[in-house]
């Protein structure tokens, strides 16, 4: 194995550490993921809500009736 090839295994090796602390950050900040996850959820009420609606009349029409 050449100098050359050793410095850019070494380089390579440092690329994938840094991301995999990053990956690492990320997973650890459970504020911001609270935080992005309740953002996501004001965003679509209304599709909620259209599911909840859609499950009510499907259960209203699958529902045996004696």
């Amino acid at each position: 194995m050449t100098s050359s090839d050793l410095e850019r295994e070494i380089e390579q090796t440092r690329e994938h550490l840094g991301e995999t602390v990053d990956a690492l950050a990320a997973k650890m900040d459970v504020k911001g993921r609270a935080k992005e996850t309740v953002a996501a959820a004001d965003k679509r009420p209304f599709a909620a809500g259209g599911v909840l609606a859609a499950g009510l009349v499907i259960a209203a029409l699958l529902w045996p009736r004696h």
